[in-house]
């Protein structure tokens, strides 16, 4: 698992973004914060950098800003390769992402 006070990549909560990302392929903010306990402020903050510095990239689909990893970053393979080694030794991540909804709800369909 990884240390929780790991500052790889300049803090552990941009740490833990940037893994987060790489597992799940495609997310947004709200997503993000929700799943990592990090107020939307910080995490907006986060990737606002990380766009800055071009390692990811967003698209606006609809009112929702969908963040990935930059597929043009100079050194995407080996970023790639990296965030998911570190993504794998997480076990209380992977348990979040497991249970974390990643489709749409039927319109109308009462929440339980």
């Amino acid at each position: 698992m990884l240390d929780s006070s790991s500052e790889l990549f300049g803090s552990p909560n941009r740490t833990r973004v940037l893994i987060t990302i790489r597992l799940l392929g495609e997310t947004w903010a709200s997503e993000l914060a929700a799943m990592l306990g990090l107020r939307l402020f910080s995490v907006q903050t986060i990737l606002a950098s990380l766009e800055r510095d071009a390692v990811i990239v967003t698209r606006t689909l609809g009112r929702t800003r969908q963040v990935m990893l930059n597929p043009r970053y100079f050194a995407n393979a080996e970023l790639d390769a990296l965030l998911w080694k570190l993504g794998e030794r997480d076990v209380s991540l992977q348990k979040a992402l497991a249970s974390r909804r990643r489709r749409p709800r039927r319109t109308g369909k009462a929440l339980s």
